[in-house]
């Protein structure tokens, strides 16, 4: 890049946010006219200060439920929010990263989100699994999620569209409304 050859400092606006990332020293995030978060770009993406800034930021699987008590209740599993430990029942959405999923074969008894396998996708060393889970959105209609793993955990797996899956998140940010 030009301007980081010559030194010189450089305001560049834009919506991409992948380019924002990799071009940038400091990262502004704006919505609506109001600054969200500013920081490098590893301090934007490891620590989103909202939830604007988590969905903004990339592809991201949004589950809805209740934080009570330093836990949120997700399709039957426990997604753990010290940050809310003394909070009582209420509205929280979580926040996960297609890769930040756990992916493992339906186990009678075992901890997850209950889902089927609607279709993968594999290209090069990637595989997209898009799953239809037990959880219901407002309609009535399965929500569905979409799991990243390397392509070679994916033929490991041995799945087919159809196949019952237990889904978790190995990290999820919670914000509570």
């Amino acid at each position: 890049m030009l301007f980081r050859s010559l030194h010189v400092t450089t305001i560049f606006v834009t919506h991409d946010q992948e380019e924002a990332l990799e071009v940038s020293d400091r990262v502004v995030l704006m919505n609506s006219g109001v600054i969200e978060q500013v920081g490098t770009p590893n301090d934007v993406w490891e620590h989103p200060a909202s939830s604007f800034v988590y969905g903004f930021l990339g592809n991201v699987n949004l589950f809805h439920g209740r934080a009570h008590q330093g836990a949120m209740s997700v399709g039957g599993i426990q997604i753990p929010t010290p940050e809310h430990q003394g909070g009582e029942a209420r509205r929280a959405q979580a926040y996960v990263r297609p890769h930040e999923l756990q992916i493992d074969r339906y186990v009678e008894g075992a901890s997850g989100i209950d889902s089927r396998v609607h279709r993968a996708i594999v290209v090069g060393p990637i595989a997209r699994i898009e799953l239809n889970t037990q959880i219901k959105n407002a309609e009535g209609i399965p929500e569905t999620i979409e799991v990243q793993l390397l392509a070679e955990e994916y033929r490991d797996l041995e799945l087919q569209e159809g196949d019952r899956v237990l889904v978790y998140p190995k990290r999820a940010r919670v914000f509570v409304e």
